[in-house]
């Protein structure tokens, strides 16, 4: 990559907000095409990032190795493999998996992500700096196979204005810079978000009443130093973002694990405040699978677009009522298709009698008996309401039990979550993967009613998701073990409350599990902020909803408040291309990412499962080129 001249060029050109995993994405997409799209014309593209390029600021180097990715190295890619279906040219992929032997392992000794890498197994969790690594090669490793084709120039600084005209764009930086081009693309990756009316108002009345509060935020970026050691502290969240905090607090500040028999042993440091958790679950996210399945996924057979339009025709869907039952209904197919194919000795019933009830009939009732006739052990079967709410119902006698009745939980999962014994867990894992990919499918046809689309898609669903499959490496758990048995960390309970005390300076924790309160003088919102680019602090964002160029995608709905209803993202249409106050859709910016109203695709893909996140980039990348080179591209393309 190279300097570039602020002013646009003869060449077609596009400027890039953002240097991370999402601009790497489209960048490679764009570079894939150009030998079949470019005609004799040489693109320029311009990124535009403050923080190095590849890794962007969620997977900088600058951070500890203790924080860790949340996939295994075998389950990490962002090149795509034969197993994706676009227009563009498909090569065979560099995973992550593929780069730690053959690129990490070669660092010289010494260097922490080659000693890393050596260390790493397919079935390990890396570091965030060493999957900083990766994405930094392959950038480097995608600039150099465009050299043929085009020119990327990086622009060091932040971005705070685009200005479009009739001609092309003009990306203003901070510093007064200008970077000039006929399109531009904003893929910044996460937005960081101010605190929200309550948050806010939470913490002034907390500071005036002595106490502490943390709203939400992402977690290595906050400042921890607030919390003292050995005080108490209450968490409000068990997924990732908790995770985060539980390894900053106690390893973070001294603390070890030491191997105790099959089980691990915290020694306190004497640093760690006292950790109480809790959640709507009340238990903490479930592991991530320590074995590389083999496979095949199972294809959907419910919960594709046909299926739904079969079955629901083309009138608005809710996700809940709607599409809940449907989901689970697919997830419970994608189970029992692998037990009886991988596991027949467990089963009572041959494959093609129990498909064929199990596809004929969606009455609850029905298939309960079904499973119970043809799966005599109870492990076997899917029961999503159980997984999703293990402590529903449970009252304990005190909170020693509650804490008993988790880590066994916990026990039972990590026993289950390293057991290729029960790989029908892995192929509900990827079946989760489709049906998102189903639903980023709706909502970018408009198919979801408007209070689905605002509340249910980055509530109930990415929750139930991110719970079953984006929790913690599992050995974190073994380490969250270990420490609710030094007493560093507590489990609250199911269903969990969290109110202020002003006039006694405290937080207090009540959940539906155990009759006592928690109290203490400190609190910490352990989630990541919704997207709202109507309260980031994202300058370039901001100043685009301003001036109008941009706008929030707001959904009218007749049965909300004032009749309409926020989303929080950032308007674009179908083609990505961003919406502007007064419903126009610009031909010269455009904008992906999670915090826009298209298709929430992850910025990692797993390999060999035609991940949304390459089709996205393939069928973006393609229409950047219809705009530069119109008669280069084909008019089907």
């Amino acid at each position: 990559m190279s300097s570039a001249p602020n002013s646009r060029t003869s060449s077609p050109s596009v400027a890039v907000v953002g240097a991370g995993p999402t601009a790497i994405g489209l960048l490679e997409r764009l570079i894939a095409s150009a030998p079949e799209l470019s005609g004799s014309d040489r693109l320029q593209v311009h990124l535009v990032d403050p923080h190095p390029p590849g890794g962007g600021r969620v997977w900088r180097a600058a951070q500890p190795s203790l924080l860790w990715a949340n996939s295994l190295v075998a389950d990490v890619t962002v090149v795509p493999d034969p197993s994706v279906t676009v227009e563009g040219p498909v090569g065979e992929g560099a995973t992550l998996e593929w780069w730690v032997g053959s690129v990490g392992r070669g660092l010289p000794v010494g260097d922490p992500i080659g000693d890393e890498a050596r260390r790493l197994a397919p079935t390990d969790f890396p570091s965030r700096p060493l999957v900083n690594a990766y994405l930094g090669w392959v950038l480097a490793h995608v600039v150099e196979s465009a050299r043929p084709w085009a020119d990327v120039h990086l622009h060091t600084g932040t971005a705070v204005d685009v200005r479009v005209t009739g001609d092309g764009v003009t990306v203003v930086l901070a510093d007064g810079r200008e970077v000039g081009a006929d399109l531009a693309v904003l893929a910044q990756g996460h937005l960081d978000a101010h605190a929200t009316d309550e948050e806010a108002a939470t913490a002034r009345r907390a500071a005036a009443a002595g106490a502490t509060y943390l709203p939400t935020g992402y977690t290595a970026d906050l400042d921890l130093s607030v919390l003292a050691p050995g005080e108490p502290v209450l968490v409000r969240g068990a997924g990732l973002a908790f995770t985060d905090l539980m390894v900053l607090l106690t390893s973070g500040r001294g603390g070890r694990f030491t191997s105790d028999g099959d089980r691990l042993r915290y020694l306190p440091s004497g640093q760690e405040p006292v950790l109480h958790v809790g959640s709507r679950r009340g238990v903490p996210y479930r592991a991530k699978l320590g074995y590389v399945w083999p496979g095949p996924p199972v294809p959907l057979r419910f919960f594709t677009p046909e299926a739904l339009d079969a079955r629901f025709g083309d009138r608005p869907l809710d996700l809940r009522a709607d599409l809940a039952p449907v989901i689970a209904r697919e997830l419970g197919w994608a189970h029992y298709t692998e037990l009886f194919d991988a596991h027949p000795e467990r089963t009572t019933l041959p494959w093609p009698e129990f498909a064929e009830r199990y596809a004929a009939t969606d009455d609850p009732v029905a298939v309960a008996a079904l499973v119970q006739a043809a799966v005599p052990d109870p492990v076997d079967r899917f029961d999503l309401a159980a997984r999703d709410r293990p402590l529903a119902g449970a009252r304990f006698a005190d909170a020693e039990e509650l804490q008993e009745a988790v880590r066994d939980l916990v026990r039972a999962d990590l026993a289950r979550s390293a057991d290729p014994a029960y790989s029908s867990d892995a192929a509900v894992f990827t079946a989760l993967l489709y049906c998102h990919g189903t639903i980023a499918g709706l909502v970018g046809a408009g198919r979801l009613t408007p209070r689905s689309e605002a509340e249910d898609v980055a509530g109930w669903w990415m929750n139930l998701f991110s719970y079953l499959a984006s929790g913690p490496p599992a050995p974190r758990l073994a380490e969250l073990l270990a420490l609710s048995e030094a007493g560093v960390l507590r489990f609250l309970g199911a269903d969990a409350q969290f109110e202020l005390d002003a006039a006694a300076g405290v937080f207090r924790a009540r959940s539906a599990s155990v009759e006592d309160a928690v109290e203490a003088r400190a609190m910490v919102e352990a989630r990541v902020p919704a997207p709202s680019v109507a309260a980031t602090p994202d300058a370039l964002v901001t100043t685009l909803l301003t001036r109008g160029v941009a706008a929030e995608k707001v959904l009218a709905d007749p049965s909300a408040p004032g009749g309409a209803r926020s989303t929080g993202r950032l308007h674009v249409d179908a083609a990505q291309r961003v919406v502007d106050a007064t419903g126009q859709a610009s031909d010269r910016l455009f904008a992906l990412g999670f915090w826009t109203s298209g298709a929430q695709v992850a910025a990692f893909a797993r390999p060999r499962t035609n991940a949304p996140f390459f089709r996205q980039n393939d069928a973006l990348a393609r229409r950047l080129w219809r705009a530069l080179v119109p008669a280069a591209v084909p008019a089907a393309a």
